[in-house]
């Protein structure tokens, strides 16, 4: 029997790095992998292929976004074969409208590339996590539109309101993902960061699409360090 295994993130922007990681790929005992062509990528439906069998792994960047389906390949020496896929969403960088960037990043910790997994080639994933916490916030808060539903990244008129924040909030996740144990540096840097990050969203004014919505009625307490316009 042949047991394919694709290791790869379930989510990469475009332009970014993605590792195809084949090496947990293994067969019966009976069976062996071939020494050429036995671990076959293909990023293309099958259109084209990489053989990948002394390396075990492929980088790649997709360039348009959607889901993508990634096919790997086994063939024995016995010249049994048998595909394996799996599906990767692209997210499209020029219109997801992070908050911030790796730039943002270097002013506080110019080496802190020197923490980022050999996988990657970018910290856009961590800066989505904090788009994503950001927006969570509004709701956390009860910040809503007129009709009750939840704001999106692409209600927050200005990005350079949050892009602080964001920036604050994508080191903390970085050495909290590094920390091995509390109290450690990664440990405390994460709890610094975190600590900023909280002084940074108390002096945020941010300007939202739409008339707030308050379960509460309360927009005084909920809304005192947000201004919003409607457009």
């Amino acid at each position: 029997m042949i047991f394919g295994k694709i290791k790869t993130d379930e989510q990469v922007f475009t332009g970014d790095m993605l590792r195809i990681d084949a090496s947990k790929t293994f067969v019966s005992p009976d069976k062996t992998i071939a020494p050429t062509n036995g671990l076959q990528i293909s990023v293309d439906s099958g259109v084209s292929w990489l053989d990948i069998t002394n390396k075990k792994y492929v980088d790649w960047a997709f360039t348009t976004s959607g889901t993508k389906t990634i096919t790997l390949r086994v063939t024995t020496t016995s010249s049994d074969t048998q595909d394996f896929t799996k599906d990767v969403v692209v997210l499209d960088i020029t219109t997801q409208g992070l908050f911030s960037k790796d730039d943002d990043l270097y002013k506080y910790e110019p080496d802190i590339d020197s923490l980022l997994p050999k996988k990657w080639s970018s910290w856009n994933l961590i800066h989505l996590e904090a788009q994503k916490q950001i927006v969570q916030w509004l709701d956390f808060k009860g910040i809503r539109r007129s009709d009750g539903t939840t704001y999106t990244a692409s209600d927050i008129l200005d990005k350079k309101q949050v892009r602080e924040w964001s920036a604050l909030l994508v080191l903390s996740l970085i050495y909290q993902g590094n920390s091995n144990q509390t109290g450690d540096i990664f440990s405390s840097k994460s709890t610094l960061y975190k600590n900023l990050a909280e002084v940074q969203m108390n002096l945020s004014h941010i300007e939202l699409t739409g008339q707030p919505y308050n379960e509460t009625n309360n927009n005084t307490t909920n809304l005192r360090v947000v201004e919003l316009v409607r457009r």
